[in-house]
């Protein structure tokens, strides 16, 4: 029984160690700019010891979508953001980091665009985008419904 706890455990922790090393650092998912503000109304503000935390309420975030955070190193304190660069005007500011999301700096779709977050909202023929099932601003040709009943 011993050794059969022993294996346990032994499998246990290789299972942990192997998912924390696949999983890589929170902070890869982030294009890191120092010295950078951007101006924003829809934040969140938090007090935290490290990036890796800031990074880490920025994923949670519940209150909006987190596109990116702003670290301060000399207050600890850290925002998450629903803008990034691209969407808003920047600043300098010496304490600040600023971490944007990967994904939503995508400047272009790969395959059938399932997996972009950028900010367009036109097709290449400047048709304004819109939602599955909603009806506007165009009438569509087919049903939401029957579509995914297809799949």
């Amino acid at each position: 029984n011993q050794n059969c706890l022993y294996i346990f455990l032994l499998l246990l922790f290789s299972h942990d160690m192997l998912q924390s090393f696949m999983k890589g650092d929170i902070l890869d998912d982030y294009l890191r700019t120092d010295g950078v503000w951007i101006l924003t109304r829809n934040k969140q503000f938090y007090k935290t010891n490290n990036e890796k935390e800031c990074a880490e309420k920025c994923e949670a975030e519940r209150n909006l979508t987190c596109r990116a955070f702003l670290f301060t190193r000399k207050k600890l304190e850290c925002l998450t953001l629903a803008e990034n660069a691209k969407m808003t005007v920047m600043f300098t500011s010496t304490d600040t980091v600023l971490y944007e999301k990967r994904i939503y700096l995508m400047e272009c779709k790969r395959g059938i665009g399932t997996d972009y977050r950028g900010t367009e909202a036109k097709t290449q023929r400047g048709i304004p985008c819109q939602k599955w099932a909603e009806k506007i601003p165009h009438k569509p040709k087919y049903a939401y419904f029957h579509f995914f009943m297809l799949f």
